[in-house]
């Protein structure tokens, strides 16, 4: 990809809420529809979402590929592929668009049949999309690769994206720092408590008193020992190491793949026995994210804390799920406090193929959804926690965000400032499969597979090396 114009943009770092006020917390599954059904607030009064006097931040480091006008090269029917629903509902609200205007193709990537769809397709061009989204997990794949093309060759500015969180822009860029995707939401995390849990164990459900006991690592681990020495087992800080690890990650200094070759921070290194540590003195459930016992611990008052985003909150935890699903027993008894680190799992970006002939239908859908204030602010009404620092500055001092199902907590002091400062850039192409590589070995290592670290990560690297991801 040949840059015609660098233009370098200034970025100024937003300082923003640094303390927890008494109503603050997440919520939501980076998979699920944003179909807000229920209440999410205290009061009948309709939040809405003011102006705000903080400067957005410039975006700095990202070269700028020339801005052209374009055109829709046919007048058929635009091709959208989607991992799930979500964006397709979003671009018939905002963006006008009907199934006249639309052929949409939705595959879930729960066995790897949407990727293994879209590099087919994107193989040929036979069947290709113009636009398509993909979640955290594989978006980098394709936003690195030449396969997708620049946001400019849609004819969009990076004058627009100055209210952006940078993190979601970083994970966009290819090696070129060219930016080829955009978010509409972003998912910054915190620590979900149950908050007669943390009131008994730990002697306090205030969010602001309770950041304490989540303040370093130290501070997680002396926290794990109290818990479980004062329930005598029964009860857990964590459900297992595994929660922790997304955060861990984001300690590194230094990437999987350093000067082309592999990499193992001296961060993550530390982690192998940070993770023993909590196995060896049984101070979780041991119990991995995603299984069932994992699930079951949300809901029978046997663990304290869990780590994610507002949807993560919403719908893997089961606080405010929406109509027709089951809603956790225990919703209204969890607040959201900070993580030792600042950090972020999951989200959807939306880029366009290399194959789109409909740019200005394509930038039109994608403006509408991701760049439009008014709509983003419908959405943040609607309980998403948008990709715009000024409309989440916003709502973050707005008492009418105070959120039923986190016992009266404003999710977004805590959240707004994890987003300003999570860091993507060090992301490859592969980053899930390096972590989820890294994970499995780090589960290995407390089970007593390996006797050293050295040994471990001698395992990752092998391991690593056979699916290909080095050479």
């Amino acid at each position: 990809m040949k840059t015609n114009k660098l233009l370098a943009l200034l970025m100024s770092s937003v300082m923003v809420i640094g303390t927890i006020t008494a109503c603050d917390k997440p919520g939501v599954d980076p998979t699920a529809p944003t179909d807000a059904t229920t209440s999410e607030t205290t009061q009948t009064t309709e939040p809405t979402v003011t102006e705000t006097t903080v400067e957005p931040p410039d975006i700095d480091g990202y070269y700028e590929r020339t801005v052209s006008e374009v055109k829709d090269e046919d007048d058929g029917k635009i091709m959208i592929y989607g991992h799930n629903s979500e964006f397709i509902g979003l671009a018939e609200k905002y963006a006008g668009i009907t199934s006249n205007d639309y052929d949409f193709i939705e595959i879930s990537n729960n066995d790897g049949s949407y990727t293994e769809k879209l590099d087919a397709v994107l193989s040929d061009g036979n069947e290709a999309p113009d636009i398509f989204t993909c979640d955290e997990a594989y978006a980098r794949k394709y936003m690195a690769s030449d396969n997708t093309i620049a946001i400019n060759d849609l004819g969009i500015d990076y004058s627009e994206l100055t209210n952006m969180f940078d993190y979601t822009l970083r994970f966009a860029c290819d090696d070129d720092n060219v930016i080829k995707g955009l978010a509409w939401k972003a998912c910054p995390c915190g620590v979900f408590y149950e908050r007669s849990l943390a009131e008994e164990y730990l002697g306090t459900s205030d969010p602001n008193e309770l950041a304490a006991s989540f303040a370093t690592w130290d501070a997680v681990l002396a926290s794990a020992r109290t818990v479980n020495t004062a329930s005598e087992g029964a009860v857990k800080l964590l459900p297992g190491y595994t929660e922790t690890y997304r955060a861990y990650l984001s300690n590194r200094e230094t990437g999987w793949i350093m000067d082309g070759s592999f990499n193992v921070d001296t961060q993550l290194e530390s982690f192998f026995d940070y993770a023993k540590t909590l196995y060896d003195e049984d101070l979780t459930f041991r119990a991995e994210q995603w299984s069932g016992d994992w699930e079951d611990d949300m809901s029978n008052r046997t663990v304290i804390s869990y780590w994610g985003s507002l949807q993560y909150a919403k719908y893997e935890l089961a606080l405010n799920p929406g109509e027709g699903t089951a809603v956790n027993p225990t919703a209204g008894d969890w607040g959201v406090t900070t993580a030792p680190v600042s950090f972020y799992s999951g989200g959807s970006w939306v880029m366009a193929s290399k194959y789109c002939d409909k740019k200005a239908t394509s930038a039109d859908i994608v403006r509408a959804v991701c760049i439009n204030e008014d709509n983003l602010k419908d959405m943040v009404t609607n309980g998403e926690f948008v990709n715009n620092v000024k409309l989440m500055t916003s709502a973050a001092a707005d008492d009418k965000f105070a959120l039923e199902w986190l016992g009266g907590q404003n999710p977004y002091p805590v959240l707004l400032d994890a987003a300003t400062k999570a860091d993507a850039s060090l992301a490859v192409a592969d980053e899930d499969a390096y972590n989820n590589a890294f994970n499995a070995v780090v589960g290995a290592y407390c089970e007593g597979s390996f006797e050293t670290v050295k040994e471990a990560k001698e395992a990752l690297e092998d391991q690593l090396s056979e699916k290909g991801l080095i050479g």
